[in-house]
């Protein structure tokens, strides 16, 4: 297992460190999860990668040889030797500021002649954790956790929730802008198999793949982002049922939206963070995050002839989240 032995160099003794009470952002892609993770992760209570944690996902896939055919990640796919390698991984690359998270992850991560800088900071953040943060929390989002989500308490098993929902309708329509957008969503460049999907031009397949994604590869753009959407929430559903009540909460991304500071400060109140200075001030004047174009709660009325063809599917997740397509 060579990428384990690579990164063990730099490993250390990290059995005096704890991730605690982590905060676990999931939602389909689209539905605002971006927007809720950056206001979040401007609270010095909580320690953050400050981007998704894809790469992360994709050495756990290389260090266990375990092959991808989907999204889906269950507790039997976690057994010590590959929960030591993904807590390792997120104690050497979370950090409590966003200008070095943001360095090492976006600029040194991304340019493999410049990745060996990233040891010695890397090393840094260890021996600081060590030596004065042994416990400490961590915000993770990554949209394809709705698919594993008895993964996540397996390796978390004291995280807390955030199930973030949007209108079927809305968020569709920001699928189908994110899979049009030049390969700005792009999840896999060169598909098993050949894509034919009807309203899109790309040969890449956007955002999450979940189970039975390959039915899709001939289907039409709006068929593929409502199964994007109903996967992700049902999956979402369905591994909620499975944790106490007293670590979820689900809340909308309309609510996070139109009365931000709000929905933050019943948030903080959930994971038990104040809801203070940076974060009152990011709240009080969001960011804009992910925009393809500007967020309007009817924006999706342009393409309704196309979100129309998929009310059928649609309907039953809109009922159980609380939506109306009427």
């Amino acid at each position: 297992m060579p990428i384990f032995e690579e990164k063990s160099k730099i490993r250390g003794n990290l059995n005096n460190l704890q991730i605690k009470k982590p905060v676990i952002i999931i939602g389909c892609p689209r539905s605002g999860t971006s927007l809720l993770f950056t206001i979040l992760s401007a609270s010095k209570h909580l320690w953050s990668l400050y981007r998704e944690s894809n790469d992360i996902w994709e050495d756990f896939y290389k260090f266990t040889g375990k092959e991808f055919n989907n999204e889906v990640l269950t507790r039997e796919d976690l057994n010590e030797e590959s929960k030591e390698f993904l807590l390792q991984e997120f104690h050497k690359y979370s950090f409590n500021n966003y200008y070095i998270g943001y360095f090492i992850r976006e600029y040194l991560q991304k340019n493999n002649s410049l990745k060996t800088l990233s040891v010695p900071i890397t090393q840094a953040n260890l021996l600081y954790k060590k030596l004065i943060a042994q416990e400490y929390r961590l915000i993770e989002k990554t949209p394809k956790n709705c698919f594993r989500i008895s993964f996540i308490n397996k390796l978390f098993d004291d995280c807390k929730f955030i199930f973030l929902k949007r209108d079927g309708r809305s968020n569709i329509n920001s699928l189908i802008e994110g899979w049009l957008a030049n390969g700005k969503y792009l999840r896999m460049k060169n598909p098993s198999l050949s894509l034919n999907i009807k309203g899109y031009n790309g040969k890449g397949w956007n955002f999450v793949m979940p189970p039975a994604w390959e039915n899709y590869a001939n289907k039409s753009l709006e068929e593929v982002c409502a199964f994007q959407w109903i996967s992700s929430n049902k999956k979402a559903i369905e591994g909620l049922k499975e944790i106490e009540d007293k670590r979820k909460l689900s809340i909308s991304y309309e609510e996070l939206t139109e009365n931000t500071s709000t929905t933050i400060r019943k948030i903080c109140d959930f994971i038990e963070i104040p809801f203070v200075h940076n974060l009152k001030e990011i709240s009080d004047d969001p960011p804009r995050v992910n925009y393809v174009t500007k967020p309007q709660r009817e924006k999706w009325r342009k393409n309704s002839h196309l979100i129309e063809n998929v009310y059928p599917q649609i309907e039953p997740i809109m009922k159980e989240l609380g939506y109306s397509l009427s």
